[in-house]
């Protein structure tokens, strides 16, 4: 795999150079000496630069000087201690000289190169990365400076230098193939200007460089006659060795996990401290002892290595390449990557779809055959060009059929306004909304404009708690005087639980869309579709096409709220294309007036001027330290848990605060020490429809779950089973059912699956619960909250929900809940407490930390809500930061990029065709 660091600069650069990247006991039988680098890149050619790495060019580059003539090509400063106002000294970072990026060999390789002996895979290392960091190269940009945008440059300079040990471990390190490229802060412009490097390209090119590495790898390896299978982590690992050898010649892994796990730090940034921060000097050894240290330990596992390469010798005398068979497993894994990436967005940078497609044929197709496939598709249609932008160094591609979707739903929308008789006239309208005394001016100001709108599609955009479901009950009961029917749908089972609870009759939108469509000519019908700006762009065209000739929509969210997993926002999209749109801005949820001010900013968008607001009024601390920071978190659950709830970004530190709660509450007496442990279910969430179909994306242990059946493998619906094995090449899982009988079936031939992990958790008496699956004889939906009244040693539990429903089960058979302390962001949308601790960490992905996680996670409190974060000064960039779905056909707009329309898109298809973007 690939690594990228953080940036060195020129001091660190060089100090590397010498003692690391180059020092003999990095590399200890390859060079019989020191290591000595090789040159790569487009510049490094343009600079005359070949053979062996200087310390002279190196030192050189690191400065940002042209390596011959000494010119200083990037201009920089050097670092200069200051002092602020408060006192505290600061030394702000000299030059950034560059970034080590480090390909790194699967474990299996490196023992099989180093410790079997097959020189050969050593090459094939060597050339995977050359041709890998080509690629990477061709997306770096330059930083232009101000508010100027990169440039895309396809150039740069890199230093690579080949190792093979790790850090020792008590003295052993272990076999481990990787290479250092150093990439250079310098690129150049078209005008010939020498520019620093723009880093973010390259982090965004890492997974996509990742898989070319790997695919390169493997599939040479394969030439040679070696087996591949997906490894533990799913990086690719040749066949035949033991994950017990794997694991023992990995303890520099092992060393790094057991620091994290030490001091509670998550991420890739976070395991590169550590890596630092527990590394062992090397000591110098002969190549003799390196590899008599390797053999002794290779002896105690029966001599894997060499019976590996015995194999592979024998395998390759027989092995007979396939043209023919590589283009149809290209085909095969473009089809893969463009399912898997369409179904989340609507639009795709290309690294993706490489990335997905070199995964689903690895060790059997190159990067050149996914490149050849993909684009002979893109030049065929099926793959549309997005944002031909002079500042993009990568493209964005969508598909035909994903901009038919989004110019249908628009159609089916204006196709409906002024096409029924109105609920009611405005007068009797008026009357009914009177007659609510409980609602508000707001609440009848929307219920008077959705019952006398002529419109089929109609939009309710409500804030977050702003009272919709209070105003939702009445404008149903109105529309039932006049015959209509009303009928509710949501995309989750909470939210359709609540519309169920204003007297509606309600179920989940993909329920609603499994069904088949029964319609009565006669019958009007009012659906109201709660959530809506969770809902995809395919599931709104799905139900706005399934409406018959009398019935209306009323499609109810807020586009400021979370959006949904799969492509597309048509809620939002509908809107801006002129849906007839009730709006309720009257805030009721918040008692404190300082906090309804917070969260109307956040409303608004403005989240600097909340976030500030917030620090006014003391609702924000600050702890650096992670382990620190969940244990303040608890404490102050503990101390009031009543209607208390703790929001998180991400589901490792939701757990970790569950535990952290536990254990506080344990010590005051709230529960008991003892625990019951149970083996609940817990989603895989990285799995998408596409990967559903994929063996190779399953693992040994998953429990799997079948909405559907199958009669013909005599599979029940509602049915679970274990996966045995997997077959990648055949594309074949082997299950076994609680009765014992183990099945074999291609997983692309069943539909309906759902696949979980084992986890281990401790339950007590008094424990927060939430179910995290619905359970339709429990009458629970999916995120419902409860506490435990009674729990067994024979796993019987009683819990009582938050609605005061007991609900009981027996959790052996019934495994799909968690604990209930804390809870993630998009779990939260829906929910109200008095009182709400919010968990940000502003290190995590962006696409947890932003502006709609701050607006959805503070407005679920009605009373207090106090922020625990590890850096206030990073907090406002890192919560006004936006995060939206994509959407082709807005894209394609404001870029004047003539889209395609697949044919049979609907009926007003010639129409739209016609006003092109006026969409």
């Amino acid at each position: 795999m690939l690594t990228i660091s953080k940036p060195l600069n020129a001091g660190q650069a060089q100090t590397y150079h010498a003692k690391e990247f180059t020092a003999r006991e990095q590399n200890y039988w390859s060079q019989k000496g020191a290591a000595v680098g090789e040159w790569q890149g487009r510049l490094a050619d343009q600079f005359g630069l070949a053979g062996a790495v200087s310390a002279q060019d190196f030192a050189r580059l690191s400065q940002g000087q042209h390596p011959n003539t000494e010119e200083q090509l990037v201009r920089h400063r050097p670092a200069k201690e200051y002092h602020t106002a408060d006192g505290k000294s600061v030394s702000p970072m000299e030059h950034r000289a560059g970034w080590d990026a480090t390909f790194s060999a699967p474990k299996s390789v490196s023992l099989t190169a180093l410790v079997g002996g097959d020189d050969r895979v050593r090459e094939a290392h060597r050339e995977a990365v050359n041709v890998a960091l080509t690629e990477l190269e061709k997306y770096t940009q330059a930083r232009i400076g101000g508010n100027n945008p990169a440039e895309p440059t396809g150039r740069f300079v890199a230093a690579k230098f080949e190792h093979d040990t790790a850090r020792p471990v008590d003295g052993y390190a272990a076999p481990q193939l990787h290479t250092h490229a150093v990439i250079f802060n310098m690129t150049e412009r078209e005008n010939g200007q020498y520019r620093a490097v723009q880093p973010q390209s390259l982090f965004q090119s890492q997974q996509f460089a990742t898989a070319v590495y790997q695919s390169e790898l493997m599939y040479r390896l394969s030439q040679l006659g070696y087996e591949i299978t997906p490894g533990r982590s799913g990086a690719p690992e040749i066949k035949g060795y033991t994950q017990e050898y794997l694991d023992a010649s990995s303890p520099r892994s092992q060393q790094i996990r057991e620091h994290l796990e030490r001091n509670g730090f998550v991420g890739p940034e976070a395991a590169q401290i550590a890596a630092h921060a527990t590394r062992d000097k090397k000591a110098i050894a002969s190549d003799r002892d390196v590899l008599m240290a390797h053999r002794a330990l290779a002896a105690q596992f029966g001599d894997q290595a060499d019976r590996v390469f015995a194999a592979a010798q024998e395998r390759a005398l027989q092995h007979i390449r396939s043209q023919p068979n590589r283009d149809r497993r290209a085909q095969e894994a473009v089809t893969f990557a463009r399912d898997r990436n369409f179904e989340r967005e609507a639009v795709t940078d290309e690294r993706l779809l490489y990335r997905d497609a070199l995964r689903r044929g690895m060790g059997e197709i190159t990067y050149p055959d996914v490149r050849r496939n993909f684009e002979a598709r893109h030049h065929a249609g099926e793959f549309q060009l997005m944002l031909p932008n002079q500042h993009d160094s990568s493209r964005h591609f969508t598909t035909r059929q994903t901009i038919a979707q989004e110019h249908q739903i628009v159609c089916l929308m204006r196709e409906g306004q002024n096409q029924l008789a109105p609920i009611m006239p405005i007068g009797e309208a008026i009357h009914a909304a009177d007659a609510n005394a409980h609602l508000n001016k707001a609440q009848r100001t929307v219920m008077e404009d959705v019952l006398i709108s002529p419109d089929k599609v109609q939009g309710l955009q409500g804030l977050a708690g702003t009272g919709k479901t209070t105003a939702l009950s009445a404008i149903r009961e109105a529309a039932q005087t006049k015959g209509y029917e009303v009928a509710g749908v949501a995309p989750t089972s909470r939210a359709a639980q609540q519309l169920h609870d204003t007297g509606v009759a309600a179920g989940t939108l993909q329920g609603f869309l499994a069904r088949v469509p029964q319609q009565d000519a006669g019958q009007k019908t009012l659906y109201f579709v709660d959530e809506s700006s969770l809902a995809s762009t395919r599931q709104m065209q799905d139900f706005l096409d399934r409406m018959g000739p009398q019935d209306r929509v009323l499609l109810i969210g807020d586009t400021r709220q979370h959006q949904g997993v799969e492509a597309g926002r048509p809620f939002e999209q509908l809107q801006e294309a002129g849906m007839h749109t009730a709006r309720l801005d009257h805030i009721v949820r918040q008692k404190d007036p300082e906090l309804k001010q917070v969260v109307e900013y956040f409303a608004r968008d403005e989240t600097a001027l909340g976030i500030a607001m917030l620090q006014q009024q003391g609702r924000i601390s600050e702890i650096a330290n992670p382990v620190e920071r969940v244990n303040a978190i608890a404490r102050a659950y503990a101390a009031d848990p009543a209607n208390t709830l703790i929001v998180s970004p991400d589901n490792a530190s939701r757990r970790e605060l569950n535990q952290a709660v536990r254990q506080d509450l344990k010590s005051k007496g709230v529960l008991n020490y003892d625990d019951v442990i149970i083996r609940v279910l817990v989603p895989r969430q990285d799995m998408t429809g596409a990967d559903r179909n994929w063996a190779s994306r399953y693992e040994a242990g998953d429990v799997l779950r079948y909405s559907v059946g199958s009669k013909a493998l005599g599979i029940e619906a509602g049915s679970y089973a274990r996966v045995i094995a997997t077959d990648p090449t055949e594309n074949l899982l082997t299950v076994e059912k609680n009765s014992g009988e183990q099945i074999i079936y291609n997983p692309h031939r069943l539909k309906g699956i759902n696949a979980y992990r084992e986890l281990e958790l401790g339950f007590a008496l008094g424990d927060r619960l939430q179910f995290t699956a619905v359970n339709r004889e429990l009458g629970v939906a999916n995120r419902h909250l409860g506490t435990v009244e009674q729990i067994g040693k024979d796993g019987l539990i009683a819990v009582r929900m938050d609605s005061d429903k007991i609900v009981s089960f027996d959790a052996n058979r019934m495994r799909h809940f968690d604990h209930g302390y804390a809870v993630t962001s998009h779990s939260s949308q829906g929910l109200t407490a008095e009182r709400v601790i919010v968990n940000i960490d502003t290190n995590v992905h962006p696409d947890l930390i932003n502006s709609r996680f701050a607006y959805v996670s503070i407005s679920r409190a009605s009373h207090d809500a106090q922020i625990y974060t590890n850096d206030m000064a990073s907090l406002i960039p890192g919560l006004s930061h936006d995060v939206n779905k994509t959407s082709a056909v807005e894209i394609g707009k404001a870029h004047n990029i003539p889209l395609s329309i697949e044919h049979g898109v609907g009926k007003s298809q010639a129409n739209d065709m016609a006003v092109g973007y006026s969409l």
